[in-house]
């Protein structure tokens, strides 16, 4: 192989995982801080008076939901408002970018970036129940993995377009000479 290749490769690598990390630390902050400055010391305090007081946990779990559609199912009826809106599509839109990372960069299929992604959205959503930043809602998950598929699918579907294009000899692979027969 070409060492040049590799380099270049390595590097796209490089730029894919720093593209991510960057991503992954705008959806803690919009999830943890919903829009505001990252202190990290008021997360040590929030930790702090969790583990003083672990019954506050409990106390948030009961304003918790784990009724998997209800949110959805009001938000969906108290449409347009913008609470409501930013909710269903802003959970969504989120994590598209996860499904289109994991399918692009790490070669991931569908039930891996739904897995990868429930436990992405499980770690936030207890993140928000142990440092009292936000309520436990079983729905975002469901958005957060819909979100997910939705970015993955848009990359499958470029993938196979591409591929599809290359099949039949309209698009030249690298290192090959196309079909006469198709040209």
């Amino acid at each position: 192989m070409n060492a040049k290749y590799l380099s270049a490769a390595l590097w796209l690598k490089l730029g894919a995982a720093a593209l991510f990390a960057g991503y992954l630390y705008v959806l803690i902050k919009i999830f943890l801080f919903k829009f505001g400055d990252v202190d990290f010391s008021q997360l040590g305090r929030m930790l702090r008076e969790t583990a003083e007081q672990p019954q506050s946990i409990a106390y948030r779990w009961r304003f918790a939901n784990m009724t998997p559609l209800a949110s959805i199912r009001a938000n969906l009826e108290a449409l347009p408002r913008v609470h409501d809106t930013l909710n269903l599509f802003g959970n969504i839109a989120l994590f598209a970018p996860f499904g289109l990372f994991l399918g692009l960069f790490a070669s991931c299929r569908l039930p891996a970036v739904l897995f990868y992604a429930l436990a992405v959205s499980l770690a936030l959503e207890s993140a928000q129940l142990v440092f009292a930043m936000g309520s436990f809602d079983v729905d975002d998950l469901i958005l957060n993995a819909l979100g997910a598929a939705v970015g993955y699918g848009l990359f499958a579907s470029t993938a196979l377009a591409r591929a599809a294009r290359i099949a039949s000899g309209g698009v030249q692979a690298r290192g090959r000479t196309p079909n006469p027969s198709r040209v």
